[in-house]
């Protein structure tokens, strides 16, 4: 993900779910990328792992921080 702000953010959390074609959750997970301090204009990964459940047919993925 890319910090398109003006500073930099710390204490990020992602969340990722995963949706049924209804929009339902059946999986979801949280997580913390590396690195937590992230300068303007700076990105960072991360890898979220859900069950490889064949209902699964979209996902939602919010990140909050500071």
């Amino acid at each position: 993900m890319r910090n398109t702000g003006t500073r930099a953010s710390r204490d990020v959390k992602v969340t990722v779910e995963g949706l049924d074609d209804a929009g339902g959750r059946i999986a979801a997970t949280e997580l913390y990328p590396t690195p937590q301090d992230i300068p303007p204009g700076g990105a960072t990964s991360f890898v979220a792992r859900l069950p490889g459940d064949p209902a699964i047919h979209t996902f939602h993925v919010e990140a909050v921080g500071r």
